[in-house]
């Protein structure tokens, strides 16, 4: 009995390799080339996958590619998605004799003969202007071509389709034929556009630029429907680690970054942060309560244009009842109203961000006098390294504060330690 089962079990075995390897001579054969069947190969052929990858299959593939499109979108700043996209487009989830053969899954050529470390496809339409020599015509796109005397068919071999990534991002995509696109796609994201948005300016702008011969309308077209079938953006977030896409290359990326991983502030819904947008009160009374883990007195507080409904509301009973933000006058906290530099140091002062405080006498800004209000704080905080003025001598007192000079600033308190009041 277990014998007969063992030979059933060798049978099916047989069987589905035999099934498998015929749909793989169906699939073959469906793409000949010229040189290997003169009546039914087809120099097109030279182009088409070498089988039809199952969804399973293709899955694999986007997630494979997707390591290491996201990576490379963190090193070099291209778009995972539009990177996962081209590589789908180009190699037919990795199916064609190109990417089955030297693993370029971009169809990235080598123009020359013979190329080292290059493979050629053979039988492929001719692409130099004609200049190739026939050896046989069969009729239209059933050509054979001399082989030994083409230069567009050789491609670069690589020794994996990470290779190629890497090679496509790193290298290719960065040169001054491209370049400009990557910087577009920076600074449109920065712009508050979207990662679809911005992802398909990006294939359209590198198609335009010669990537594509047909051009950039048609490029974002079809690369376009395969990153939104796939859903590929979810790469272009994970490969910003999670952070906001709009401060490459800021100023202030080290601190926002570090500050939102501690999980004292917070951008927006559509994944921005707005560094250079101005702060409001209400902004900064959830980021210092946050910074320095306040908590609740029972004092009871109330601002007559603070609604219980307001989303910053517990915040800005916190900073009121510590004392660090109070009112702006007549029961009110103004919570939209932009936060100038001269409240801020008031803040800071209140909070005790400081060994000494600043005798009455010191006058280091122009735009200070020893009776203004903030006098003190400005120079405690001036001399304790928290806050400095501009160049001209002035502090700026009604200036704004932006998101990420105060993303900046608490950054610099943690690293003095002062995270407590």
């Amino acid at each position: 009995m277990v014998l007969i089962k063992r030979i059933a079990i060798v049978l099916v075995g047989i069987l589905l390799v035999l099934s498998l390897n015929a749909a793989m001579v169906s699939a073959s054969s469906q793409n000949l080339l010229p040189f290997e069947n003169s009546e039914a190969g087809r120099n097109s052929n030279a182009y088409m996958p070498t089988y039809n990858p199952s969804m399973n299959d293709r899955r694999n593939f986007i997630d494979e590619i997707s390591n290491y499109a996201t990576e490379a979108s963190t090193k070099w700043g291209i778009p995972a998605s539009a990177i996962i996209g081209m590589a789908v487009i180009e190699s037919g989830y990795g199916t064609t004799r190109i990417a089955v053969n030297a693993n370029n899954i971009f169809g990235i050529k080598v123009w020359t003969t013979s190329p080292s470390q290059g493979w050629q496809l053979k039988g492929q339409p001719d692409e130099n202007n004609g200049t190739v020599p026939v050896l046989s015509d069969f009729g239209v796109d059933r050509l054979i071509f001399d082989e030994s005397k083409r230069v567009d068919n050789w491609y670069r071999m690589f020794k994996s389709r990470k290779e190629a990534v890497e090679y496509l991002a790193g290298t290719l995509l960065q040169n001054q034929r491209y370049g400009f696109a990557k910087t577009n796609y920076a600074n449109n994201l920065s712009n508050g556009w979207s990662y679809e948005r911005a992802s398909k300016q990006y294939i359209y702008e590198i198609a335009n630029a010669g990537y594509n011969h047909l051009g950039g309308d048609y490029y974002r077209n079809v690369v376009g429907k395969l990153m939104a079938e796939w859903n590929l953006y979810e790469y272009d977030e994970k490969a910003n680690n999670g952070v906001f896409k709009d401060i490459h290359g800021h100023w202030a990326k080290e601190e926002i970054e570090f500050l939102a991983e501690k999980g004292w502030i917070d951008g927006y819904n559509d994944g921005t942060f707005k560094p250079d947008v101005s702060l409001t009160r209400a902004q900064a009374a959830k980021i210092i309560s946050s910074f320095l883990i306040l908590t609740n007195t029972t004092e009871p507080i109330h601002f007559k244009d603070v609604q219980s409904g307001f989303w910053g509301h517990d915040y800005i009973v916190l900073v009121a009842q510590h004392n660090l933000m109070n009112g702006t006058g007549a029961n009110q906290f103004s919570p939209n109203m932009i936060l100038t530099r001269a409240q801020m140091a008031q803040v800071f002062y209140n909070a005790g961000f400081y060994t000494q405080s600043a005798g009455s006498d010191m006058n280091s800004f122009t735009d200070v006098r020893n009776d203004y209000w903030a006098h003190i704080a400005i120079e405690t905080m001036r001399q304790e390294g928290i806050m400095a003025g501009y160049g001209n001598g002035r502090f700026g007192i009604n200036d704004s504060i932006t998101r990420a000079q105060l993303a900046a600033i608490i950054y610099r308190l943690d690293q003095k330690g002062w995270n407590k009041k």
